[in-house]
């Protein structure tokens, strides 16, 4: 089984290799559908099933967690949250819905890549880059306001690359992606009272420094 993510459109392109031949299959799929726990062994109905979930899914998916990750790193995660899919379909017993089986799995993906060093450093420039370009492509209604809204863009982006990695994490996950501090907690491994704490002395760090950026 392979599949991938275009850039352009989100779509996966799956193979399904059941039985010594490739299954492509389109069968709409909601959270309401009949799914036969019983024949989940069967590689055959398996497939069929997966390939449904995929096609019905893999926006949803794909846009959960990008929103947290940023596009690389969700991208990826968001296909590894469908090998995880497809190696666990089998034990799906209809104790969830379809959709929150599959974001349970994304939440954890995401979960693991946040305490993951290496990846939590590319998010964090990421999120950068994120504001930078969004100067860029939100529109304004007139020249002037254009002008304006990208020079306190850029300006912002400038402040949050002097932060600490901790700190601008905190703040594009709470105000840039507008996450809710309990998924923020969540996602960092620490308690609500916590990033309450850290958002404040973050905001307030980053105004300082945007403060003697304008000054000098």
């Amino acid at each position: 089984m392979f599949f991938r993510f275009a850039h352009s459109s989100h779509l996966v392109i799956i193979l399904v290799h059941a039985l010594s031949r490739v299954l492509i299959v389109v069968v709409d799929l909601e959270d309401g559908m009949d799914i036969d726990p019983n024949k989940l062994s069967d590689e055959t109905y398996r497939s069929l099933i997966f390939t449904s979930l995929v096609q019905e899914y893999q926006d949803r998916i794909y846009r959960y967690c990008v929103n947290r990750l940023g596009e690389a790193q969700g991208e990826e995660i968001a296909q590894d949250v469908f090998l995880t899919a497809w190696e666990s379909l089998a034990k799906f017993r209809r104790e969830s819905t379809i959709s929150t089986w599959l974001t349970g799995i994304a939440k954890n993906k995401c979960i693991q890549a946040f305490r993951n060093r290496g990846r939590r450093q590319i998010i964090a420039s990421t999120f950068v880059d994120d504001i930078r370009s969004q100067s860029h492509a939100e529109g304004a209604v007139s020249p002037e306001d254009k002008v304006m809204h990208e020079a306190r863009r850029q300006e912002l982006g400038q402040g949050m690359s002097k932060m600490r990695e901790d700190e601008r994490l905190l703040l594009n996950l709470r105000y840039h992606k507008g996450l809710p501090v309990a998924e923020v907690a969540e996602l960092l491994g620490k308690s609500e009272a916590a990033v309450r704490k850290r958002l404040l002395r973050a905001l307030e760090r980053l105004r300082k420094i945007m403060t003697t950026d304008v000054a000098g």
